[in-house]
């Protein structure tokens, strides 16, 4: 892959950078000072494929060298992106000139083994809800919120579903949900209003309300995962504001904020153990009557043992000779009348052997299932048990029936919704105590930082509620539907639109399920991924979790409270957020290529000698320098293809991995206020910036030094 440009931002005349291809040197870094164009580096990238920049990315509008405008004012700026994919070659060159590019017009070339193509072509390879992932502007792309947290892509305007669905060409569902659900609202399939019967006319007014409130709910729901990320992005850069205005104040909500979540939290956890335990306690309910039962079979086992039934004392084959001989058989003397009437009356209570003996199976059955019983009984007594500790409740006694663990329990759930009940609106309370409007001016920026975390709690709480709320609709529509189905089922008409109405609607759920299993396979190929990438970078026992939101936690194995991540550690789960999408991509277009999106995701597996390559624009500056050296070292591991841009502070941790460098590159900045500076890479000096009162505007060149 190469990078050739012309008058691009500090880059006077013509530049080309080789990108390095070989696997066991899968590095490229690029070394560049401060204000030498490093962000304009990436974002040559991203306008080149997409005509478009990274979160951040200033004056726009000013793409060609300011040196080369002064001496052309007609010069231009192009840049040149050849790359391989599979056994294609694809070339892409976007130009603009100085008249053009402040209203953002350009020319673009695409071609694939030196034949036109289009842009369609690179974007199935590299679609576009993935520009940010491809190439991430560390400085200025929200890295500071994200490091803050345990959530990688939290604060910026990712929206990683997006990204699953658009590398499975998923977007047809989408568009697909879209079309149906614009067929079902055309003017073809509408009946004619004011028919002559009035219920039918009611009935068709109801039906057609309950699906525009259907639709309202499903946009919504397809809007809300790009409105949480923008509301995130807002709030996190409204909270760095908050920390160089007054640090102090916005810790000190935080920890307040956290408290009350945290509460909130418990509370939810309590609740739910209780609801779920008492519906346990409803399925073993059998349980309380059956073992009175048991336990009476047993007794009266235990009795007929006892008055020698079971197993007989005198085997019945001895009396019946005795009485036959009318001789006692163990003696042989004659029977008086007043024996011979006990031995009858003994025979008479002496049953079979074989049934004696089914007796006592059947005994000991029963008391294995007693056994059995009591130890479920005892287990749910001692998780109800524990749940009354935690709530502060009365527990139950130590022989405790079914009846008053139900009682206890009962008493649990009262507490815990009341719990959490409390500590919600006690969160409320709080968040509300600072929903203040912003004065048009001397606004604090606390106060912005505490409306905007509150506006990213009501959409987290509304994204929660949406699917619960699309389910009620659809029964509401589908039953008005049918109403209106049969009041109009006389005319042939109605009839055989509302029959069209019925098959679009099933066929729109099923793209709408096809979707979200697109979404939900997605989420666990992109976990296992992540896990994978994560364990590739660092040997720790983390367990990466992706939340349905694709929200992101840090847990041990097992266990549901979150890690406390070093800053090294954050900074190498977002690493290895990026990579999972990276090596998931490839893999991912092989999928959609073969129309297997809901055969094979879900159990998709990645390995780190395969992926897409990424471009990280100083991925290392918001850590110290005792971190810098395990992320570094961490990189080579990544991907097949990584481009590091970053300045030369700490040139000599980029040397422990230069056997992993297959390209290394130089970005000299020329400048009035530059100092003369050289760099050390493998054992020669190299220029790195230089002091020039004769150049106007700063300069850049880029130099191999591979």
């Amino acid at each position: 892959m190469t990078l050739a440009m012309r008058n691009w931002r500090s880059f006077h005349g013509d530049h080309r950078v080789e990108f390095s291809i070989d696997p066991r040197k899968p590095v490229t870094l690029i070394l560049g000072p401060n204000g030498a164009g490093k962000t304009a580096l990436l974002n040559a990238f991203t306008w080149a494929l997409y005509g478009e920049f990274t979160d951040g990315f200033a004056r726009p509008g000013q793409l060609v060298n300011v040196d080369a405008v002064e001496m052309d004012p007609s010069a231009e700026t192009w840049v040149e992106l050849t790359l391989a994919h599979e056994e294609d070659e694809f070339r892409i060159r976007r130009v603009t000139d100085a008249r053009r590019q402040a209203a953002g017009e350009y020319d673009l070339k695409v071609t694939k083994n030196g034949e036109r193509a289009v842009e369609d072509d690179i974007y199935r390879i590299l679609p576009k809800a993935l520009k940010d992932l491809f190439f991430f502007p560390a400085e200025t792309f929200s890295t500071a919120s994200v490091l803050e947290g345990n959530r990688p892509g939290e604060g910026s305007s990712l929206n990683i579903g997006q990204a699953i669905r658009s590398l499975l060409a998923g977007d047809i569902y989408d568009r697909a949900v879209e079309d149906l659900r614009k067929a079902i609202e055309s003017e073809a399939l509408k009946p004619p209003k004011n028919y002559s019967d009035n219920t039918v006319e009611e009935a068709r007014r109801r039906y057609e309300q309950a699906q525009e409130e259907l639709n309202s709910a499903e946009t919504r729901r397809d809007d809300l995962p790009g409105l949480l990320a923008d509301a995130r992005d807002k709030a996190s850069k409204a909270k760095k504001d908050a920390e160089r205005y007054n640090p102090e104040e916005i810790k000190k909500w935080e920890r307040e904020y956290e408290k009350r979540t945290g509460c909130v939290r418990q509370a939810e956890d309590a609740t739910q153990r209780s609801h779920e335990l008492y519906v346990s306690l409803a399925r073993k309910a059998h349980l309380h009557f059956a073992q009175s039962a048991v336990y009476s079979a047993i007794s009266q086992l235990d009795l007929a043992e006892k008055a020698g039934l079971m197993p007989p004392r005198i085997h019945e084959s001895v009396l019946d000779k005795t009485l036959k001989d009318c001789r006692c058989t163990l003696c042989g003397e004659p029977l008086s009348k007043a024996a011979n009437n006990r031995i009858k009356t003994l025979r008479e209570h002496v049953g079979d052997a074989r049934v004696a003996v089914r007796g006592m199976e059947t005994r000991s059955l029963l008391m294995r299932h007693a056994t059995q019983q009591d130890t479920e009984v005892a287990s749910l007594r001692k998780e109800v048990a524990s749940l009354a500790t935690d709530l502060g409740v009365a527990g139950p006694q130590q022989d405790a029936d079914m009846r008053m663990l139900q009682a206890v329990l009962r008493t649990c759930v009262d507490v815990a919704d009341r719990l959490l009940a409390n500590a919600a609106r006690e969160l409320k309370d709080f968040t509300d105590a600072h929903d203040v409007e912003r004065p048009p001016v001397g606004q604090s920026p606390v106060e912005i930082a505490m409306v905007r975390q509150k506006s990213v709690d009501v959409l987290i709480a509304e994204s929660k509620g949406i699917e619960v709320k699309i389910e009620e609709l659809s029964a509401k529509t589908r039953e008005s539907l049918a109403d209106y189905t049969r009041k109009s089922s006389k005319s042939e008409g109605h009839k055989r639109k509302t029959a069209a109405i019925e098959i679009l609607r099933e066929v729109k759920e099923f793209f709408d399920t096809a979707r979200k299993g697109l979404n939900r396979f997605g989420r666990e190929d992109f976990e296992k991924a992540i896990n994978a990438t994560y364990l590739d970078l660092i040997a720790k026992p983390y367990q990466i979790h992706v939340g349905e939101d694709f929200g992101i936690t840090v847990r041990f194995p097992g266990k549901d409270e979150e890690i406390p991540l070093s800053q090294s550690e954050k900074v190498l789960v977002l690493i290895a957020f990026l990579g999972a999408i990276a090596r998931l991509a490839p893999l991912y277009e092989e999928i959609a290529r073969n129309q297997q999106q809901l055969k094979r995701t879900g159990s998709v597996a990645t390995s780190r000698s395969q992926g897409f390559p990424v471009v990280l624009d100083s991925p290392t500056s918001p850590l110290d320098d005792e971190y810098e050296a395990e992320v570094v070292n961490a990189l080579p591991k990544l991907l097949p293809q990584v481009v590091v841009v970053v300045s030369a502070k700490s040139v000599t941790v980029w040397e422990g991995i230069a056997g992993s460098v297959g390209s290394a590159n130089i970005m000299e900045l020329t400048s009035r206020s530059s100092s003369n500076r050289t760099v050390r890479w493998n054992g020669k000096d190299h220029t790195y910036s230089t002091q020039d009162d004769g150049v106007a505007h700063a300069r850049t060149r880029m130099t191999s030094i591979s």
